[in-house]
């Protein structure tokens, strides 16, 4: 393991001397007389850890610290300023300009030491940690790549059946996702799913129910079946803290009968224009992917022109409301989400959601959220 290097640079040479000879022993030393040869050295040897005398002739400690801070050594590199100076104006300077510490003379080797160790310590674990986040951020922006991924770019063109959708996700790897899938030309399927938690590991578990999903799909004509199927085979391979929630429904194009299941999800809304009224459609099961061997019952519904299914993850629904003083109140909730549309049902179904997502931001006060946002809209056209 490769010792760290530190750069002393001090203009008298005795002091210097001193300098090397108290640190050599656990560091690698480079020195110099002067601020220019300071900035040479510091090019040729990057260095861990700078001991900086401020009086020197030529450049001083401050104008030399300006030139090295300037892209010569990285930001974070500690710098220690070395002075006589007992006034408190010259510390004030040191630290505004970006030291860390300083030492005066003569010097101390206990004091040396302890701080040359704890400020190498700190600027180590700064390069940890800047690199785990380097990391993490690859791994974020891969997640990302993924959970787009995951999203059909386009929906289907269908004679009696529209689709809009609209995904907020509160990190660039959000945990929601939403497919459609064509069976022959006289049927449709479409689901929402919310993947419990956010970031990488969420979006690798809404590829794999998404591979599972289009591999049984057009095995089975029953939404039940199919998710008792993926249950079992997602329960094999999640840790036992996760699950998805799920509603999936096939549509027939020909008699608009649908045929749908509920995995956990929140009850998706069928508006009824005719009757001017909103249901839930909550039959269903358990979530999927928590418990092995679950059964789940199938709901089946009667389309018309005019109606619309909407199907929303909870980050929608738990919405929360900021008080003056910061503190969150009360939740957007199922009532509210049900007004908004219909007070907005006479809209076209593209800009039904963007208006849902306007009231949501007006009601938190704020176009952040603290969890997805994800809305799937399918109308009878």
């Amino acid at each position: 393991m490769s010792r760290s290097r530190v750069l002393v640079v001090e203009d008298h040479p005795l002091s210097r001397r001193i300098l090397e000879t108290m640190l050599t022993k656990s560091y690698e030393v480079i020195s110099a007389a002067s601020g220019q040869e300071a900035i040479d050295r510091a090019k040729l040897e990057p260095p861990d850890l700078v001991l900086l005398d401020i009086e020197m002739p030529g450049l001083n400690g401050f104008e030399t610290l300006e030139i090295l801070k300037s892209g010569i050594i990285e930001p974070a590199v500690p710098v220690i300023f070395l002075t006589a100076l007992e006034d408190s104006k010259s510390r004030e300077t040191g630290l505004e300009a970006g030291a860390v510490d300083y030492i005066t003379k003569p010097y101390d080797k206990q004091e040396l030491r302890i701080k040359v160790k704890n400020h190498l310590a700190l600027y180590e674990a700064r390069k940890e940690i800047e690199a785990r986040n380097r990391v993490m951020a690859r791994e974020m922006e891969m997640a990302s790549q993924l959970q787009r991924s995951l999203l059909p770019e386009d929906f289907p063109k269908c004679e009696h059946l529209v689709f809009s959708a609209l995904y907020k996700p509160v990190s660039p790897a959000g945990g929601d996702f939403y497919d459609v899938i064509e069976f022959g030309p006289s049927r449709i399927g479409f689901a929402e799913v919310d993947v419990s938690g956010h970031g990488v590991a969420s979006a690798m578990v809404g590829a794999m129910f998404k591979m599972a999903f289009q591999s049984f799909a057009r095995t089975t004509d029953s939404p039940a079946e199919l998710l008792k199927v993926i249950n079992d085979q997602m329960f094999g391979i999640l840790p036992e803290s996760d699950f998805l929630t799920v509603f999936y429904g096939i549509i027939d194009l020909g008699t608009l009968e649908m045929i749908y299941t509920n995995a956990g999800h929140p009850r998706p809304f069928l508006f009824k224009r005719d009757l001017g009224e909103i249901r839930e459609l909550g039959v269903g099961g358990p979530l999927v992917g928590a418990f092995l061997g679950m059964d789940y019952e199938e709901g089946f519904v009667k389309l018309q022109k005019g109606d619309q299914i909407f199907v929303y993850t909870d980050g929608v629904t738990e919405t929360s409301a900021g008080s003056d003083d910061g503190a969150l109140e009360d939740f957007y909730g199922v009532e509210r989400l049900k007004q908004t549309l219909m007070n907005n049902s006479n809209r076209a179904p593209h800009a039904m959601l963007p208006l849902i997502l306007d009231d949501l931001e007006k009601f938190r006060g704020s176009n952040s959220f603290d969890d997805d946002i994800t809305m799937f809209l399918a109308a009878v056209v």
